[in-house]
C-alpha cells in the first residue's frame, strides 16, 4: 500500500501475470491460476513427460497450437545412444497431436527459437522447462520456469504460479571497448549469487543502459539471471525490441507492458555499464567472477563459445573480431556453437564461419552441445574457458578438470594465446576488429 493507503502500482511481471489470470491486478506472494500463451519443452525431459501423460489417461492436448517442442540438447543421434528413438517418438507425437511448433535436431535452442519465430511477444506468458528461457524477457515476454511440471499446462491449458516480488536493475552508461553484456551478467552473479536477495523475484531492467545493449546482449544477460537467484527477468522495451517483434509476429497480437512508476520493488540496484571491464568466473561457482587480470596467464586446453548465454550473432561477431587473421594456439581446441540455424546462416553470410575455419576452430550444429557436456568433454586435469552457463566440478567431463567462464571476446582471446588474457590486447579498439 502507498502512504495514502491506496494500492501500490504493479511491476511489469505482475501486469503480465494478472492478464494471464484474467484479473486487474495481482500481489507479490499470491498464488494465482493462469492460462499461458505457450508452453515449451525439450527432448531430455520428454520421455518422463510422455510416461506421466500415459498415466493420466489423457490422449489429446487441448491446445496443440500453444505447444512448442524442441530438440536442442541432442543435436545428433550418434551410434550407441538412444536419442534417435526419442527424436522419432517426439516427431510422431507432434504429428499425431497437430503440434506445428516442433523443431528438430539442429534447428536451435528453444530460448532463441521462441524469439526468432515470433512466439515470445511483449505481454505474453510462457511456461518453460528451464529457467534460462528468461532470455525472452528482452522482448517483453515473461517466462515462468516449472521444469517437469510443464506437462500440466500442456494437458490443462492452465497452471498456478506464485506472483514474484519485484527487483529493479537500473542500467546507465554504455559498455566500454572490449566488454560485452556477458561481463555485466557475471558481475550481477558475483554480487547476488552468494545471497538470497533475488529469491522469488522477477528482475526488471530499466534505464538508458538497456538501449545501449544490443538485443542479443539483453537476451544473454537475462539467460544468466536465474543463477543470481531470480525466478525470471524482463527488460524495458524500446524501439529496437518492438521492431524485432513486429518483423516476426506474423500479425499475432501483443501488448507492450511497462511497470507503474510507483511499483514496489524488494531490491533496487544501479549498474554503470561504462565502469565494467572483462570478467572471468573462476571455478567451481558461477558467482566467482573476477576481473580478467586476476587470472591472466592461466594455460588452457579447450575453449568453447555457445550456450543460451553466448550463442547469438553478436557472440559470433565478437569471436570473429579476435580470431580474424589469427590461429588457435597449438594444443588448444576451440568449439563454436551458433544458437540457431538463423544465427548459423547469418554468420555464414557475414563470413564469420570462414574466419572460424581459417583460425582452426570447429563449428558445431546449433544447440546446447558443449554447455551440458554432450560434446567437448574434458580429460583429467584439463582447463576450459567457456561462454557456457556452468563451471561446477564435472560439468564437462573429468572431475579434476577446471572450467572458467567468460564472454566471447575473452574466450576467443584465450584460444589464440593458449592462456587467459585480457581480450583488449587483441582488439584494435575501433569497431571490435582484430589488430
Amino acid at each position: 500500500m502507498s502512504a495514502t493507503g491506496a494500492p501500490r502500482g504493479q511491476t511489469a511481471a505482475q501486469k503480465i501475470i494478472a492478464r494471464a489470470a484474467g484479473r486487474a491486478r495481482v500481489e507479490a506472494g499470491e498464488y494465482v491460476t493462469v492460462t499461458p500463451d505457450a508452453t515449451v519443452s525439450m527432448e531430455l525431459n520428454w520421455p518422463v513427460q510422455m510416461a506421466d501423460m500415459a498415466r493420466t489417461g489423457i490422449a489429446r492436448l487441448p491446445r496443440p497450437d500453444k505447444a512448442v517442442i524442441v530438440v536442442d540438447h541432442t543435436t545428433s543421434a550418434a551410434m550407441g545412444s538412444a536419442h534417435h528413438q526419442s527424436h522419432k517418438r517426439m516427431r510422431e507425437f507432434c504429428a499425431e497431436q497437430g503440434i506445428m511448433n516442433f523443431f528438430g535436431p539442429g534447428t536451435g535452442m528453444r530460448h532463441l527459437l521462441l524469439a526468432e519465430r515470433g512466439i515470445a511477444r511483449p505481454g505474453t506468458l510462457i511456461f518453460g522447462d528451464e529457467q534460462n528461457i528468461a532470455s525472452i524477457g528482452a522482448l517483453g515476454a515473461l517466462c515462468i520456469p516449472i521444469s517437469r511440471e510443464v506437462l500440466i499446462p500442456l494437458l490443462c491449458d492452465e497452471s498456478w504460479v506464485q506472483v514474484p516480488r519485484g527487483a529493479r536493475f537500473t542500467l546507465t552508461g554504455r559498455l566500454p571497448f572490449g566488454v560485452s553484456g556477458r561481463d555485466l551478467a557475471q558481475v550481477i552473479l558475483r554480487d547476488f549469487g552468494p545471497t538470497d536477495r533475488l529469491l522469488q523475484c522477477a528482475a526488471e531492467f530499466v534505464g538508458e543502459g538497456v538501449s545501449a545493449l544490443s538485443l542479443d546482449e539483453r537476451q544473454g544477460v537475462l539467460a544468466c539471471l536465474y543463477h543470481a537467484g531470480a525466478d525470471t527477468a524482463l527488460m524495458a522495451l524500446d524501439a529496437a525490441a518492438l521492431d524485432y517483434v513486429r518483423e516476426r509476429a506474423a500479425g499475432c497480437p501483443f501488448t507492450a507492458v511497462e511497470a507503474d512508476a510507483d511499483a514496489e520493488y524488494a531490491v533496487e540496484v544501479t549498474y554503470d555499464l561504462s565502469a565494467l571491464s572483462p570478467m572471468v568466473t573462476v571455478p567451481p561457482e558461477v558467482h566467482g567472477g573476477v576481473e580478467v587480470g586476476a587470472v591472466a596467464g592461466r594455460p588452457i586446453n579447450q575453449a568453447t563459445i555457445g550456450s543460451c548465454a553466448g550463442n547469438r550473432l553478436d557472440d559470433m561477431r565478437a569471436a570473429a573480431a579476435v580470431l580474424r587473421g589469427r590461429r588457435v594456439a597449438e594444443g588448444v581446441t576451440l568449439y563454436i556453437t551458433p544458437g540457431s540455424r538463423e544465427v548459423y546462416a547469418n554468420a555464414a553470410r557475414e563470413g564469420l564461419l570462414e574466419t572460424f575455419a581459417e583460425a582452426g576452430a570447429t563449428v558445431l550444429a546449433p544447440g546446447c552441445t558443449t554447455c551440458w557436456g554432450y560434446q567437448g568433454q574434458l580429460a583429467d586435469g584439463e582447463v576450459l574457458i567457456s561462454s557456457n552457463q556452468f563451471n561446477y566440478t564435472g560439468r564437462n567431463g573429468s572431475r579434476s578438470a577446471e572450467i572458467y567462464l567468460a564472454g566471447p571476446y575473452a574466450v576467443a582471446a584465450a584460444a589464440v594465446a593458449g592462456q587467459i588474457i585480457d581480450p583488449r590486447e587483441l582488439l584494435d579498439g575501433s569497431a571490435g576488429g582484430a589488430a
